[in-house]
């Protein structure tokens, strides 16, 4: 069956994109037509590649959830440097992806509440296992457990250690930077990673000989 439009001619790299400044500009007023203008094409190309808008979206969606660059590049670290450097440096990483994402985030949150707009799909993806989020925890479990075998920590569990740290990090974007709860935790980002992280790997107990 040949296809309909010409779905060879524009990438989807660039029609994703095309769509992503139409959603963001336009909100749950976007219509597949406005896209197909920005983009250069023919509504047919879209419903041929993503069937319906909502599809569309939930494309675009997917091509902003990506793994922090910062946690990509985390093995490369093993064994170099100051651990607390590493980890502040690579907090600070997530935090910038995460303030890109959040105008689309906010959009999304709108458009799971629009009457016009079906995303039983994306409310469907969410109660999975988004793999953006295994991918960063496996990647972190792995520097914590390199790190002990070379014996720059201690042997703890690296799956506790990465989700300790991966959930206080996200916790802090979901205060500071998505709800804008800037009273919630009245410090600055550095000045908590910091402490987080002297926190992680220090522990909060007292010194036997300090007693």
């Amino acid at each position: 069956m040949a296809p309909r439009g010409r779905p060879q001619i524009l990438s989807d790299e660039a029609l994703l994109e095309a769509a992503k400044r139409v959603f963001l500009e336009e909100g749950v007023g976007a219509t597949t037509a406005a896209i197909a203008r920005r983009a250069g094409i023919s509504e047919s190309v879209i419903f041929h590649r993503y069937k319906t808008k909502e599809g569309l979206f939930i494309a675009v969606l997917d091509q902003q959830m990506r793994v922090a660059p910062a946690l990509e590049a985390l093995a490369s670290k093993v064994g170099q440097g100051d651990i607390a450097e590493t980890l502040f440096d690579l907090a600070m990483g997530i935090v910038e992806a995460s303030k890109a994402l959040m105008p689309f985030m906010t959009l999304a949150a709108t458009m799971a509440r629009a009457s016009n707009w079906k995303l039983d799909q994306l409310r469907q993806r969410i109660s999975r296992p988004q793999p953006v989020h295994v991918r960063s925890l496996e990647l972190l479990e792995d520097f914590f457990d390199r790190e002990a075998k070379a014996r720059r920590l201690r042997a703890v569990d690296p799956a506790l250690l990465a989700r300790v740290f991966w959930g206080a990090v996200i916790q802090h974007i979901m205060e500071k930077v998505w709800w804008g709860l800037q009273e919630a935790l009245p410090v600055s980002t550095p000045a908590y990673l910091r402490g987080l992280i002297d926190l992680l790997l220090s522990g909060a107990a007292r010194s036997p000989s300090r007693r």
